[in-house]
């Protein structure tokens, strides 16, 4: 009877000892890829249920050490194969909504909130938080935005309008910073054309670039990159901006027209004060573009389709009133080898919620992708 006793603790201490070593292992989360080939592009689809969380429209942002953090305290240090949690440094406000701009380099990193504030006549205040000891802490203020032009009224309750910070704060080889705004100046009174697009802002709106020289403590109106005009083949007008620096020394911005419109390309050849006249891209129905230039210059262009071919309707509720999450929308990848004048698309994954991405180079000709939820990691055949 003893001996039967001591075969069953020990039995017992043997399950114990062993489910606490598969849960202390699944502190680090590996990613099972399943893996695509398309056009040369090899996609490791991960697994959706991974990262465990019920947000939507976040981000993730990659450390000058090149770390990822993503939302819920989590972050990869092997460029997205796994995920720890950790209690590093809390970020989760900067990452939490898609009205954010982030700089990482080793010597500082910054962030931009979305929405601004009226200090007064065309002067605008904006939370950003800032760190210059390699994110072991980060300190939060306020910036000052000066754009003469600006709305003279604050954002009314339930109305998207006023003036936004988005997705880029990108350093110039002066040393001078630009930051991606959208929004309505007092004089932008365009009604937005569509029943989604009168649903998504008050009045069309343009994209613009602020700069700052002293490090994002002030930023100054620099030029418009895109306002629209009456007729033009635009719903909400030009927003949600994505900025780059090609290698050719010419700045490259994408922008959103609409749900139900293309996305639009301008270039500067003069550090950001005169554009080009937008430029239809030929990727329809686009929404939220990131924008990078890889290491061997070209360029990465993710982008979302919510409201896609075969499901999208003219109905009197409009395609936002139908939608239920995740949707049947679907994200992009472009691949431009000529600054963006033309676009190689490969499609990332289907049913993608919000279909807001951000896209990281994390090693030479691999990218990692983040939309909500998800996560992939993208294998790019090399420039010939």
């Amino acid at each position: 009877m003893k001996l039967k006793n001591y075969i069953f603790y020990f039995t017992v201490i043997v399950v114990v000892s062993a489910i606490a070593f598969y849960t202390g292992k699944q502190s680090q989360k590996q990613i099972s890829f399943c893996k695509k080939v398309c056009n040369n592009v090899v996609i490791e689809v991960g697994n959706r249920d991974i990262m465990k969380t019920e947000n939507k429209w976040i981000r993730c942002i990659l450390a000058s050490n090149g770390t990822i953090y993503l939302k819920d305290s989590t972050k990869s240090i092997d460029g997205g194969k796994t995920f720890i949690s950790h209690d590093d440094i809390d970020i989760e406000d900067i990452i939490a909504q898609p009205e954010r701009a982030v700089l990482s380099k080793p010597e500082i990193f910054y962030a931009l909130n979305g929405p601004t504030k009226i200090v007064s006549p065309g002067v605008f205040s904006v939370k950003c938080w800032r760190s210059t000891d390699n994110l072991k802490t980060i300190q939060t203020g306020e910036a000052i935005i000066n754009v003469p032009e600006g709305p003279k009224k604050h954002i009314e309750d339930g109305k998207w309008n006023g003036i936004f910070v988005y997705r880029t704060v990108l350093e110039m080889p002066d040393g001078k910073w630009l930051a991606t705004m959208y929004g309505n100046f007092e004089t932008d009174t365009l009604a937005p054309q569509g029943t989604d697009a009168e649903e998504e802002c008050q009045f069309m709106m343009r994209t613009f670039i602020v700069t700052s020289d002293d490090n994002g403590k002030t930023w100054d109106y620099l030029s418009t990159v895109a306002i629209p005009q009456k007729g033009d083949p635009v719903g909400e007008g030009f927003v949600e901006p994505a900025l780059t620096l090609l290698n050719d020394g010419r700045l490259l911005c994408v922008m959103r027209g609409g749900h139900h419109f293309p996305l639009y390309s301008s270039w500067s050849s003069d550090n950001g004060k005169t554009w080009t006249t937008p430029l239809y891209t030929g990727l329809d129905r686009g929404c939220d573009p990131c924008l990078i230039t890889l290491h061997d210059g070209r360029v990465a262009l993710s982008w979302g389709r919510r409201y896609p071919e075969g499901w999208s309707i003219v109905s009197p509720e409009g395609d936002k009133g139908r939608f239920v999450y995740p949707g049947e929308g679907y994200n992009n990848l472009s691949i431009s080898d000529d600054g963006g004048k033309t676009w190689t698309t490969n499609k990332i994954d289907e049913k993608t919620g919000s279909c807001y991405s951000t896209i990281l180079e994390i090693e030479p000709n691999v990218i990692f992708c983040q939309v909500d939820n998800w996560c992939w990691r993208i294998k790019l055949k090399s420039k010939v």
